[in-house]
């Protein structure tokens, strides 16, 4: 399969070429201002938490009470998608409270939802 072309990196004022977004420098430096998965709150309590979640609400698209979905196409669109991940409706960017709100802030997406919605920022 070819290579895609070379691009600049797309932090500002970087010259380096790249294949991605962002040369090897700066996407190492963005993940170490991240944070690892476990330090984002992404433990072994969340993996058995989000699963019992995702038992609860087995299909894209479903939320507690009723609640409407962001961003899941299947629900939009009719179509019965196994769900996959358990999606944060507004990021938490860090705020436990946010992150632990299972009846309102947590919904089941399929991969392709979770991704499209995760590439939109939301």
């Amino acid at each position: 399969m070819p290579f895609a072309p070379l691009r600049y990196c797309s932090a500002v004022g970087c010259s380096t070429l790249s294949r991605a977004g962002r040369c090897a420098a700066h996407t190492r430096e963005r993940e170490q201002r991240r944070g690892s998965a476990n330090a984002r709150g992404y433990t072994k309590d969340w993996d058995a938490r989000s699963t019992r979640f995702r038992q609860r609400h087995p299909l894209c698209g479903m939320r507690p009470r009723g609640l409407f979905p962001v961003m899941s196409q299947c629900h939009d669109t009719g179509l019965l998608t196994p769900a996959a991940h358990t999606d944060h409706v507004v990021p938490h960017r860090g705020d436990r409270a946010l992150f632990n709100d299972e009846a309102g802030n947590w919904q089941s997406l399929c991969a392709p939802c979770h991704s499209r919605k995760t590439q939109a920022g939301l």
